[in-house]
């Protein structure tokens, strides 16, 4: 009995099964890594309070600027947190920015800062009189601009150059000062030395 020699050769037939075997575990594996890349650059995708500080904390979020001018920096309660340069007001920042993109409405993340730190947060209290004075202050501006635009068009009118001042019957003009007696004896006195000078 004579065996028939493959014509793959020796070992070959084995080496094809493992190759293949290989090629997928490959490919498998690169499916797997980039099944997370995929899904971060998912826009409904939320991102996780770990990850936001890669972010930059000064790109645009719409609504952010908004929140942190009105919260004041818990830390030490002069300034809002929009401002302000403290380890907190950072933190807070962040946590605006990333609830935000999330898809909270301003309103809710305001209301959580207030049921967190009460409402000494808000950088404007509900019974502050601040509103009054705006609303003082804007009355005034409002009424300094119409008076200030009433003079304006008074000077134009009289630098116009067209007008001329009113004159009476005898052709002076109405911008004369009237004459009186001592006017006349002045005029004559000067009358008199031109006449005497040789």
């Amino acid at each position: 009995m004579t065996r028939r020699l493959s014509s793959r050769g020796p070992g070959r037939g084995r080496a094809l099964p493992g190759l293949i075997l290989g090629l997928g575990l490959f490919l498998s594996s690169a499916a797997l890594a980039q099944a997370p890349a995929s899904a971060s650059a998912s826009p409904s995708e939320q991102v996780a309070p770990e990850n936001d500080f890669g972010d930059d904390i000064q790109g645009n979020v719409p609504g952010a600027s908004a929140i942190e001018g009105r919260l004041m920096a818990p830390c030490c309660w002069t300034q809002t947190i929009d401002i302000h340069d403290s380890e907190i007001a950072l933190s807070m920042r962040h946590e605006i920015r990333r609830r935000l993109r999330n898809g909270e409405s301003p309103e809710v993340i305001q209301a959580s800062f207030v049921e967190r730190y009460g409402p000494k947060i808000m950088a404007v209290q509900e019974n502050s009189q601040l509103k009054n004075v705006f609303i003082g202050l804007s009355v005034a501006m409002g009424g300094a601009g119409v008076a200030a635009a009433l003079m304006l068009g008074r000077w134009r009118k009289q630098s116009a150059p067209g007008s001329k001042p009113a004159s009476d019957k005898s052709g002076k003009s109405d911008k004369e000062p009237p004459r009186d007696e001592w006017d006349e004896k002045l005029d004559e006195e000067l009358k008199e030395l031109d006449r005497d000078e040789p």
